[in-house]
């Protein structure tokens, strides 16, 4: 809101009425009589003791505006160091001149038309952390209720106001302090106050000493958090803390990150839902930013019905406050909980181990919430039989075939391949989302499923699986618009949708009620039971999982043993290909079953089709190691057979796909696991923001569109916009478990009410002590010494063996992978689909006409393995980048009509890659440039230096089209390399330039391009032929 001048207000009554309807100012006056608001000046000028002394002088407040404060919890002094009345106009009885302190501190202009208006209220102001901890002339402003001051913009009264200086001009509140206060935060923090501390001022105290600071949307708010000891600052509203376009705090806020300290954020308790959002958006934008300037950010969440924290502690007291402090979560724990969470209001709540019967609702949204192994699939079973006896269909919809077969197997419904012509009339049937299209196998028809109840199983993966899965890529658009008008047909029909997850969330009734689009208020049960986990679960804080199999050696001679992995190939040396090998060689003796995509689709493999009789199945091995194959809800019930169950996690699947993993088996025995600290392949630019998820992903597309010649489509009209911000939500979810992988699986599993205990080899983390001596390490070695929620290391396992381990998984898969890639050298490139042929064998033909597709060149075990390691997309980009820029245009123009055709002419803003705006960006800074082997480049050349002002200037543009976060701490060639690494090319330093000063060497270091030897150059010749011809 921008107030350039009082004619923009509306009247105002006379002022002298208005101070004789109302007491005159305070008689509580400082140690300096005068005041702005006087007409009466002082010759006798003040005595300068302390910043507290300075700052107490020339304060005079209203008493009408003293107990606004005070009935905020503000301590009086506080009031009376800070706040000042204010009125406009009023007259120097001296000059016998109209005086305008409002309009001289809120800058604005006074013209001849509004000078003899006159306006109220308080002035509040505080200390300049960039001056010195001076008085800040800086300030907000509130215009008395019976003085108004009217925002045009807005058509209403305006709260508060700020001085008019331009955008990006807004400042904070440090409110000034009296001792006995200082005192208060000095107690709380257990940090002493010095004599100099005392002439320097309170702030520069809590900026020196690292003292945590509250961040609050109000100068009274603050006013009452300093009252009770806390050291809190006053944003002048929620986006007040940072600025949008440098993104970065502002700057008398940066002062206080110069040193790691906790920060508390507090903003109002709201109901109104975009206000919430609104919130939501300026908590993850400020706490992203106080993270990365060094911050331990923590949010504080007020409980209502009190909107400010200081009508909370005035209703309350502060001790209620102090508890909301102590049990604040972490910023990442907040942004965790805000993907997770579930605001819509409850019809039924239960605190049951098992759902039992439901009485479900005849028609409309139906959403079941409720923990694994608490019967949901079973729960369904009533409603299955009612169905039946009228004569309703039912369709069931999961992610995983394998799940599906399960569930539908339990329900007693065909699968959609096991189905007849009669069967889809009259009973219904189950299917996988992929298949949810008229072109798929199912022939998918809406209007047969009129009335019917549709369920969608694990939905919040449902839809995942639908937004983001490779297998949906070439009909995402249609499974997407049949989804659409599935979900209308059934609603308008009479219908039932029943969503159900232990993790369900708003972002899949959100979805759900955006593809419905006509008003429906869905039935939410809720079942808040948690299991009870008296077997403990170990975390193992170690490099890698080498301990954790010595231990699973250990548990294995007291039963079986079930490993959850998340990967599968023989490139991931913890994979379940690698591991199979490592337990048959270590284990000859013990069976071991494999469950992966490509066991459960292999007729020969004893892990066919799994899931439909998997309790049965697992009984016969000793060494069961899962993937994400077998897919959430398949529970393997079987008791008094597993020792344990291990799970190795590199953060390939989500947090929440890992703990659900570990539950799979539902017997309540020790689980022991190992994630990586931080996960791989985050969504789009790796943004924990949903909303900088979808405006980067529309950007680059329309960067590209607006690039490409002869194309004329139209984004806006031809993406679905509720899809793409469900995508982003869901992206950033992940994103977020992925940045911090091992922290969410383990605070998922304390909200899970896993008992943890972490297995480490630092002991000062155990003892809390880092001086420990030699004979506490001693006792924790050999078990003497113990510590609730630890386990030392070193106690089940040797040194010398967990290495052993690690050594003989990388031989293990140095083999495999050197044994896979001669296989598919070898394969034959034509795709046998008879059983007569291994099905192995085919797999590795199918990989190798894949290979020989993308690259056009024969098939080497070389480029398989650098394939594996995303070698296409580096050399797509550096072929592009060096060759005819028409080559880059006619691939892209080709790829979206592709996905427009594919689409009817809509298309999925997520699945769309063009590499013209990345080939073009790279050109405009200069990069091809430095890719010449002839030249000798220094950070001090002229093109470089372009090149890194360049990059700078345009971040943003680097993480939106090459996921790059650029800042200003990376050096010219740190950057650059960085750059050059998406194209799988790297300058190399050869020497160093003489110093100038001395002639010795250690002056610039001197880089060189060499040219890969890795014979791109013969691709890219193919690949140039094939261009050229299209040009023709």
């Amino acid at each position: 809101m921008t107030l350039n001048c009082i004619r923009r207000c509306e009247s105002v009554p006379n002022v002298r009425a208005f101070l004789d309807a109302n007491s005159q100012l305070s008689s509580q006056t400082l140690s300096d009589p005068t005041t702005v608001c006087s007409s009466k000046s002082s010759s006798k000028a003040p005595a300068k003791s302390s910043v507290l002394g300075r700052s107490l002088m020339g304060k005079r407040v209203a008493s009408d505006h003293e107990q606004e404060w005070l009935d905020s919890g503000v301590d009086p002094k506080i009031v009376h160091l800070n706040v000042l009345t204010l009125v406009d106009c009023e007259v120097d009885e001296h000059r016998r001149e109209m005086r305008y302190p409002i309009a001289e501190r809120l800058n604005w202009t006074v013209t001849r038309s509004n000078q003899k208006r006159s306006l109220r209220g308080w002035w509040v102001s505080g200390v300049d952390p960039l001056n010195q901890w001076q008085q800040m002339s800086w300030g907000r402003f509130k215009p008395d209720a019976a003085t108004p001051i009217m925002d045009s913009t807005k058509g209403k009264a305006a709260k508060y106001l700020s001085p008019s200086l331009g955008k990006g001009s807004s400042r904070l509140i440090l409110l000034d302090v009296p001792s006995s206060v200082w005192g208060k935060v000095s107690a709380r923090y257990g940090i002493a106050i010095s004599k100099q501390d005392y002439r320097q001022g309170f702030w520069h105290w809590v900026c020196m000493n690292s003292v945590p600071v509250v961040l609050t949307e109000g100068e009274k708010k603050a006013g009452c958090l300093l009252s009770s000891g806390y050291a809190a600052i006053a944003l002048p509203g929620i986006f007040g803390g940072y600025r949008s376009e440098g993104q970065q705090v502002i700057p008398e806020l940066a002062v206080f990150m110069q040193s790691p300290r906790d920060v508390y954020i507090c903003f109002d308790y709201e109901t109104r839902s975009i206000v919430v959002q609104q919130i939501e958006i300026a908590i993850t934008k400020l706490g992203t930013l106080l993270t990365r300037a060094g911050g331990r950010v923590k949010i504080l969440t007020l409980p209502g019905p009190e909107k400010g924290v200081d009508d909370f502690v005035v209703a309350s007291d502060i001790a209620a406050f102090d508890t909301i402090v102590s049990t604040s979560p972490t910023f990442e724990s907040w942004q965790a909980w805000q993907a997770w969470r579930l605001t819509h209001p409850a019809q039924v709540k239960l605190n049951q181990p098992y759902l039992g019967d439901i009485e479900y609702p005849r028609s409309g949204l139906a959403c079941i919430k409720s923990a694994k192994g608490t019967g949901k699939t079973t729960a369904l079973r009533s409603l299955i039989t009612t169905a039946q006896e009228s004569n309703r269909k039912m369709l069931v919809i999961t992610h995983r075939i394998q799940l599906g077969k399960s569930i539908c197997q339990s329900l007693g419904l065909p699968w959609v391949t096991e189905k007849g012509p009669e069967v889809q009339v009259v009973e219904g049937f189950g299917l996988c989302i992929d298949s949810l299209h008229p072109h798929s196998q199912a022939k998918f028809d809406v209007c047969d499923w009129e009335g019917a109840i549709v369920i969608l199983d694990e939905v919040e993966q449902v839809i995942w699986h639908a937004l983001n899965s490779t297998t949906c890529y070439n009909s995402r658009v249609r499974i997407l618009e049949t989804l659409r008008s599935l979900i209308r047909t059934v609603l308008s029909t009479g219908g039932l949708i029943v969503l159900q997850d232990a993790d369900l969330s708003d972002i899949s009734i959100d979805y759900v009620l955006a593809l419905a689009e006509v008003p429906i208020v869905p039935w939410l049960l809720v079942n808040e039971w948690i299991m009870d986990r008296s077997a403990p679960t170990y975390v193992y804080e170690t490099k890698n999982p080498a301990a954790l199999l010595l231990r699973l050696e250990q548990v294995l001679e007291a039963g079986a043993v079930y490993v959850c992995l998340d990967s599968q190939k023989v490139k991931g040396r913890w994979s379940s290909r690698n591991l199979e090998t490592y337990f048959c060689d270590r284990f000859p003796e013990k069976r071991v079953l494999r469950i992966d995509s490509e066991t459960v689709t292999d007729p020969s493999h004893p892990a066919y089709g799994i899931a439909q009789d998997i309790n049965t199945v697992v009984k016969n091995y000793d060494i069961i190691l899962a993937t994400p194959t077998i897919g959430t809800g398949v529970s393997i019930e079987i008791t008094g057979y597993f020792a344990g169950v291990f799970g190795i996690f590199n953060g390939v699947t989500s947090d929440a796909e890992s703990r659900q993993a570990l539950s799979r088996v539902r017997e309540g025995v020790p689980r022991y696991l190992w994630a990586a600290h931080y996960g791989l392949g985050k969504i789009g630019n790796g943004s924990c923001y949903y909303r900088e998820i979808a405006a980067s992903t529309t950007k680059s597309v329309k960067y590209n569109i607006m690039l490409l010649q002869q194309v004329d489509f139209d984004l806006d009209r031809g993406s679905d916009p509720v899809a793409l911000r469900t995508w982003s939500k869901l992206s950033a979810r992940v994103n977020l478990s992925l940045i911090r992988y091992r922290r969410e699986i383990r605070l998922g599993l304390q909200r899970e009410g896993h008992r943890l205990t972490i297995v480490t080899e630092d002991a000062a983390m155990i003892l809390g002590n880092p001086h420990y001596s030699v004979e506490d390490l001693h006792a924790l070695t050999v078990g003497d010494r113990t510590v609730d929620g630890y386990e030392y290391l070193g106690l089940h396992h040797a040194e010398l063996a967990v290495e052993d381990v690690y050594r003989t998984l990388a031989q293990v898969r140095q083999d495999n992978q050197l044994a896979e890639a001669e296989a598919i050298v070898e394969a034959s490139e034509i795709i046998f689909r008879d059983d007569q042929r291994d099905y192995y064998d085919q797999r590795c033909s199918q990989r190798k006409n894949e290979l020989k597709s993308r690259y056009s060149v024969n098939v080497t075990s070389d480029l398989l393995l650098k394939d594996e390691q995303g070698w296409y997309a580096q050399l797509q980009l550096h072929y592009y980048l060096t060759h005819d820029p028409l080559f880059v245009q006619l691939r892209d123009r080709a790829m979206l009509k592709s996905h427009i055709d594919r689409g009817d002419g809509q298309v999925a803003l997520q699945d769309i890659k063009l590499l013209t705006a990345q080939v073009e960006m790279l050109r405009a800074i200069g990069l091809p440039g430095l890719l010449d082997a002839e030249r000798r480049t220094r950070v001090t050349d002229d093109d470089v230096q372009r090149l890194w002002a360049t990059l700078l200037a345009h971040r943003q543009d680097a993480r939106t089209l090459f996921n790059l976060n650029l800042t200003d701490r990376m050096a010219p060639m740190t950057m650059i390399q960085s750059i050059l690494a998406k194209l799988d090319v790297r300058l190399i330093c050869v020497s160093r330039d003489r110093n100038l000063v001395n002639g010795c060497r250690g002056g610039l270091r001197v880089y060189k391009y060499v040219v890969p030897e890795d014979k791109r150059d013969q691709i890219f010749e193919r690949w140039k032929a094939i261009d050229e011809g299209c040009l023709v």
